[in-house]
């Protein structure tokens, strides 16, 4: 290590125990969040802002999808094909292509992988695969290859399924013969406690994921650390991979507006290559056979109500991501079920913020601390700062037409710091906070 580097995490180091004094002198608060701008911790790269599905060719409008800026999508290779070139329009960067499926639907290309070998037979599951390879290299298609979705979830499931790993590995070997170069994805299984016996496995078979992805649904808490486990993991053998949490948000949660906040922030901060959001059976929406579910229509996997229109409030929580440019910087907060992301546009001399907690029943205010906010923004000098913050209220499966505005005034810097209260942060409601030396809070509107 040379003598800067070493500098420079002395440095960061010293910044990282002075904020812990500062949270710990502050711990009367329900919630005290602390971030100091000279911390970076790298660029924003929306790593959390994927997809799944939910969207069809003419639904919903780009008015809707646009602001989002997706950077992912995963789906059969139905919802794939034909939603392909509108998404690429909309910013979408990472196509994960699904080919097996625990159950069929031939319009949608989608094969039962409780079919695979049956009576010894691969030929229909090779059929399937090279008929999609077809067609991707037909129209010149750059897509992931994501060969089964929860294996884990067949009739037997694919650590024990000898079948199911023949698939496994001739799939993988066609599309690398046919495909030279291209990136198979996987295993996707339900959950990450089920990964390492299938990587064992591929590992000694020589049919290795190129990209190592799982869903997992657990407290954001705790995905860091899932994120950390995989990375030493895959280390400890010699095989770097980039890791995809192809599903994310579970089905008691994806409603909840602090708790998607803290997700996204989770998996932003684990550099991650992407995650993408689940769908799950609809409380509101009975459109389908009374089959309520947001993989069956295009509400953007439940960001929309069911009308197909009205946004919900993880639709501004996305918005509000798709909105933080530049730099992250430190945050940290006193409580586990609060959570931060903060970034800060250099160029622009904004910081934004978004802010959730869940499972927060206190009636104490939650108190933000922006350190060398002065520094960072304004050049050094002495000028006030402008705080835009807006709640963004849990209001649960139903729609929210607007964010509310809470704050829109100056705030002295005090060396070089500000400190500010946010009214109105209940216990699983979402904030956006804008800090900039300009007052414009009709533009985050």
């Amino acid at each position: 290590m040379s003598r800067r580097q070493s500098l420079r995490h002395a440095r960061i180091i010293s910044a990282l125990i002075g904020l812990l004094h500062v949270v710990t002198a502050l711990a009367a608060h329900a919630g005290t969040i602390v971030v100091d701008l000279t911390v970076e911790q790298g660029p924003m790269n929306h790593r959390a802002n994927g997809y799944l599905v939910s969207i069809e060719p003419t639904e919903p409008g780009m008015e809707l999808i646009l602001p989002l800026k997706p950077t992912s999508f995963r789906g059969n290779a139905g919802y794939v094909f034909k939603n392909y070139d509108r998404l690429k329009q909309a910013g979408v960067t990472e196509f994960q292509l699904t080919l097996g499926l625990v159950f069929q639907d031939l319009s949608l290309q989608i094969f039962d992988i409780n079919q695979i070998g049956e009576e010894g037979n691969y030929g229909p599951w090779l059929a399937h695969v090279d008929r999609i390879i077809d067609e991707v290299i037909e129209r010149r298609l750059s897509v992931l290859w994501d060969i089964y979705n929860e294996p884990d979830l067949a009739a037997l499931a694919i650590n024990e399924n000898e079948r199911l790993k023949e698939g496994w590995r001739l799939a993988y070997r066609r599309i690398k013969e046919r495909i030279p170069g291209a990136q198979i994805v996987g295993p996707s299984v339900s959950r990450y406690r089920l990964l390492k016996p299938f990587l064992e496995w591929s590992h000694a078979h020589d049919v290795f994921p190129d990209i190592v992805a799982y869903h997992e649904y657990d407290d954001p808490s705790n995905a860091p650390g899932v994120v950390e486990d995989l990375r030493n993991y895959l280390k400890g053998r010699g095989l770097a991979r980039p890791i995809s949490v192809n599903e994310i948000l579970g089905q008691e949660s994806w409603t909840i507006a602090g708790y998607t906040v803290g997700v996204i922030a989770a998996y932003e901060r684990a550099d991650i290559l992407s995650a993408m959001r689940s769908c799950w059976p609809d409380p509101q929406d009975t459109s389908r056979d009374k089959v309520e579910n947001t993989c069956d229509n295009p509400t953007l996997d439940g960001l929309l109500y069911v009308d197909r229109q009205s946004k919900r409030p993880g639709w501004h929580i996305y918005k509000a991501y798709a909105e933080m440019q530049g730099l992250r910087a430190y945050s940290m907060t006193d409580n586990p079920k609060l959570h931060a992301l903060a970034a800060v546009d250099q160029a622009s001399g904004t910081l934004r913020l978004l802010l959730g907690k869940y499972e927060d029943y206190s009636t104490e205010d939650t108190r933000v601390i922006l350190k060398h906010a002065g520094r960072r923004l304004t050049g050094g000098t002495d000028v006030a700062l402008h705080v835009c913050a807006e709640q963004i209220p849990d209001v649960g499966s139903g729609p929210l037409a607007n964010t509310v505005l809470t704050l829109n005034h100056s705030l002295a810097v005090h060396d070089g710091d500000i400190s500010f209260t946010l009214p109105q942060f209940y216990h699983s409601d979402a904030y956006r906070v804008v800090v900039s030396p300009s007052p414009h809070c009709e533009a985050y509107r």
